[in-house]
């Protein structure tokens, strides 16, 4: 087994440990990961304060620079009443909003923060795109297909170490969905290990006009999700509604997936991929675990190991409940 093998096993090990202890102990667990992954270190924030989001504001970063976009380029409709869904999908293969029931936004309050992240283990390599931000190392994006139903998007890194295919399809009847096949290919010329990740910042309803942003964030083994309960005990006018993102399916082949899991943080932006339980993207702490009144997102997070010119590919969906 050659050294390259062997500290992939190792990194994506200690991802494996790491979701595999009890929540309350994922932030230790995420700093031994470091003594791993040594480097991939963000730049530090001021103060390991959580992030600055507080209840009256999203807690999108000012001034914050990149080639994303938030423009709807793809839209897709659906059903009527509680059957009624409509999302888009940007140019960069982001959701731009996700109304389900009819009348109830789920994403857009001001502007949708979804989108995905890539690490390259080995060499640290950081990709992101958040629609609001991205990580400013990506070629255009190139719409391989469109039909009323679905859309294909096709996206590398300007370094060439991998290829991000997207195909996200409307699931139309009782149980509407946005559908989202991701499939990573190693163009690296080397075996690697990656982390994929997708992520969002759950917000059903009226945060947007109310300026009410606090909800309940949650996530299993392989979903997360954000919501308004019922009797919510904490201040809001937005109705009991909430969205999920959740695995569907084991990742194919099943030989390249080491671990998946679903989570949730106190951030609205999406983590870091390097360093996914410790800062989102602008470097605030994360503290992960169940979040109730309060801003935060969820993510399911995939780890990798493919050789070269190897494929895997992963299946989420986005649904209203």
């Amino acid at each position: 087994m050659n050294n390259s093998r062997i500290l992939s096993l190792l990194s994506l090990a200690a991802f494996a440990l790491l979701l595999a202890v009890p929540t309350q102990a994922q932030n230790d667990a995420a700093q031994k990961m470091d003594q791993y992954l040594n480097g991939l270190r963000p730049q530090k924030p001021s103060s390991d304060a959580p992030s600055s989001a507080n209840q009256s504001q999203s807690g999108r970063p000012n001034g914050f620079k990149s080639d994303a976009t938030t423009a709807c380029s793809y839209p897709f409709t659906s059903g009527s009443g509680a059957t009624y869904m409509n999302y888009c999908v940007t140019v960069n293969g982001t959701l731009a909003n996700f109304e389900s029931p009819s009348g109830v936004e789920m994403l857009d309050q001001l502007g949708a923060i979804e989108g995905y992240g890539v690490c390259v283990i080995q060499t640290g390599g950081v990709y992101y795109d958040d629609n609001f931000a991205d990580s400013g190392n990506w070629l255009a994006p190139v719409t391989l297909t469109q039909t009323d139903t679905e859309v294909k998007i096709e996206r590398r890194p300007a370094d060439g170490s991998f290829l991000l295919t997207q195909t996200i399809s409307k699931v139309s009847g009782a149980a509407p969905a946005a559908r989202i096949v991701m499939t990573l290919k190693n163009t690296s010329g080397v075996i690697r290990g990656f982390y994929l990740i997708r992520s969002a910042e759950f917000v059903p309803d009226q945060a947007g006009t109310t300026g009410i942003y606090n909800e309940t964030y949650d996530a299993s083994t392989d979903s997360a999700w954000g919501y308004i309960p019922y009797f919510a005990t904490y201040s809001s006018t937005s109705g009991p509604y909430g969205l999920v993102l959740n695995n569907v399916d084991e990742p194919i082949p099943a030989s390249t997936s080491i671990v998946y899991y679903g989570y949730d943080y106190n951030s609205p932006l999406g983590p870091n991929p390097c360093q996914p339980l410790e800062f989102d993207i602008v470097g605030d702490k994360l503290t992960v675990g169940t979040l109730v009144n309060g801003v935060g997102s969820g993510a399911v997070l995939y780890a990798l190991i493919l050789n070269n010119n190897q494929s895997a590919t992963v299946t989420l969906r986005y649904m209203p409940f």
